[in-house]
């Protein structure tokens, strides 16, 4: 926040927690100087960002990777396994959950995002592991030769008898 120290921040927090916003309006017109328009939009906005936050005795920190998690949930329409995965993660009610995740998918559509990016686990099974094409054409090549295999031992065993 520009021209804001972090105590004039949790002070504003504080008052948006009390559903005081003139006076978190007036205390960041005070602190930054701007207009009362741009004051307004800013606290209105710092508010909403804080209804997407879990509650406070619930969240220690961000979570980014729930966090992208749940948006991609989202854009790929998965709306009710984000709700699930929001609850267990931060332990609170259907309603509450709900809330929050409708909170994040209106940001998502305020922030015009894609609604087709899959989610990519940032860790996958074997980082070093080779290309799975090339271990699948090879499996598909030793059972090719297992087969011919098995059909030349036949035949043999048939002219032989």
């Amino acid at each position: 926040m520009p021209g804001l120290t972090p105590a004039q921040v949790q002070q504003i927090h504080e008052y948006i927690h009390a559903k005081q916003l003139i006076h978190a309006i007036k205390l960041y017109r005070e602190a930054t100087g701007a207009g009362l328009a741009e004051a307004k939009d800013a606290v209105e906005e710092m508010a909403r960002n804080e209804m997407m936050k879990p509650p406070s005795d619930m969240r220690g920190m961000d979570n980014p990777i729930l966090d992208g998690r749940i948006r991609s949930l989202l854009a790929r329409r998965k709306k009710i396994e984000a709700v699930k995965i929001y609850r267990e993660e931060y332990g609170v009610g259907l309603k509450e959950a709900k809330d929050a995740v409708d909170q994040i998918e209106a940001s998502m559509k305020r922030e015009g995002a894609s609604t087709n990016v899959p989610y990519e686990s940032a860790i996958s099974g074997d980082p070093f592991a080779e290309d799975g094409v090339n271990r699948r054409r090879m499996l598909v090549l030793a059972a090719a030769l297992a087969v011919a295999l098995c059909g030349l031992g036949v035949f043999f065993l048939m002219v032989n008898f």
